[in-house]
């Protein structure tokens, strides 16, 4: 029986620590989402010009048309399109809340982010977005949102869902 209570213990524990990723990543994009919406990131001109300074010299001349033809044409609805994504995921992954979502979305948009600044001009050290790719996959794949989160207390609540949503 002993043995039994300290594997269970041990396993609160270990779960706990899931979530000190998760707030870190939700920290960081509700920090960004603050700072690119003081900035004026969002709109139109401001994530075209933030668009196109990205692309200006890429090495991936796929990604680089990518982001002159389809993203920056259109900056007027992609740029709102992130401000509200940066918020959800951050609010998200800051509460716990549907992390299999929010996580999966937060890889996406890391890997994205890596991809951008695989381009040397910005200056970016592109390590950080292979760390934040990382922690991003832990967080989701280890239903982080189920330590200290708001998925507790869904799943408390309603049980295992049958999509992975909490």
């Amino acid at each position: 029986m002993s043995d039994f209570i300290s594997r269970s213990v041990s396993s609160q524990v270990s779960r706990v620590w899931l979530a000190i990723p998760r707030v870190v990543l939700g920290t960081i994009l509700l920090v960004t989402w603050f700072e690119n919406l003081t900035k004026g990131l969002y709109s139109a001109e401001g994530f075209r010009g933030f668009i196109l300074s990205l692309a200006e010299g890429h090495p991936l001349g796929l990604y680089a048309g990518f982001l002159t033809g389809v993203i920056a044409p259109i900056a007027g609805v992609f740029g709102p399109l992130q401000m509200v994504a940066e918020l959800a995921m951050g609010v998200a992954l800051l509460t716990g809340a549907l992390i299999p979502l929010a996580g999966l979305a937060a890889i996406v948009f890391f890997f994205n982010l890596f991809l951008a600044y695989l381009n040397p001009n910005p200056g970016e050290w592109i390590w950080t977005y292979v760390m934040l790719v990382t922690l991003a996959v832990i967080v989701t794949f280890g239903r982080a949102g189920r330590s200290l989160g708001v998925d507790a207390i869904l799943l408390a609540r309603f049980g295992e869902p049958k999509q992975p949503l909490w």
